[in-house]
């Protein structure tokens, strides 16, 4: 936690010191929904490395903000800092499994299913937005209809806790800081004096690498995996 505190304390720093005063400050919430690629899961547990292939995450809701401004020299040229979280669990699954398996041996198979494996993200990032201020009027100086794209460095918090497994019956949940990607477009259209409403598509990738540890045998498990994931998401932009 004191990572992702660090790194929303560094972006608004940057923020509210790059540019004049008197840029064009805006505020974003919007809601949406996550869709996680599928990845391979892998696992180094007491009896030998475990790679759970093709692992589906189950699609997701996301909420979240945005706080920036763009700026007077370059009014088509925006910063931000974006948080938001969503909730990719891995759910019950028929997976085959290269080396060892739950239900003993080393040799691969089918394993059965992989139970319910809860992970969690909050994502903290510092982006740069590029936009056309499309329509202007002199209701609407920015622009009335203003197509964008978005990129970003997020610091993510994935929390990976399992619930129902064979494989980690006794094992507690562990978190992971982890620095990724992300792009975007989208399109915002003003619907009131100084208030946008905006549809956005993103993607994003990090790396999640959590040690679960087990709590009767006080062994770790370390398992990897990558989340690329999707995003849909529209909200309301308060502009001033």
């Amino acid at each position: 936690m004191n990572v992702l505190l660090y790194a929303i304390v560094m972006c608004l720093v940057v923020l509210t010191t790059a540019a004049p005063a008197s840029a064009e400050w805006f505020a974003d919430a919007y809601v949406g929904r996550t869709f996680t690629l599928n990845d391979d899961v892998t696992v180094h547990s007491p009896p030998g490395l475990s790679v759970y292939r093709d692992a589906e995450f189950d699609q997701s809701w996301v909420i979240g903000g945005r706080f920036g401004r763009y700026l007077d020299a370059a009014p088509f040229l925006g910063l931000a800092i974006d948080a938001s979280t969503f909730f990719p669990t891995i759910g019950p699954q028929q997976l085959h499994i290269d080396g060892c398996v739950p239900s003993g041996g080393c040799s691969g198979g089918q394993g059965g299913t992989t139970g319910r494996i809860d992970v969690d993200v909050i994502a903290v990032s510092l982006d740069v937005l590029l936009r056309l201020q499309l329509l202007k009027s002199q209701d609407a100086p920015w622009g009335r209809l203003q197509p964008y794209i978005t990129a970003g460095v997020p610091f993510f918090q994935t929390t990976v806790t399992p619930r129902t497994t064979a494989q980690f019956r006794n094992q507690d949940g562990d978190s992971d800081y982890s620095v990724g990607y992300k792009a975007g477009a989208g399109i915002a259209f003003q619907v009131a004096p100084s208030l946008m409403l905006f549809a956005e598509y993103r993607y994003t990738h990090t790396e999640v690498a959590v040690d679960l540890r087990d709590s009767a045998l006080v062994k770790k498990a370390p398992v990897h995996f990558d989340l690329n994931t999707h995003y849909a998401v529209v909200g309301l932009s308060a502009r001033w």
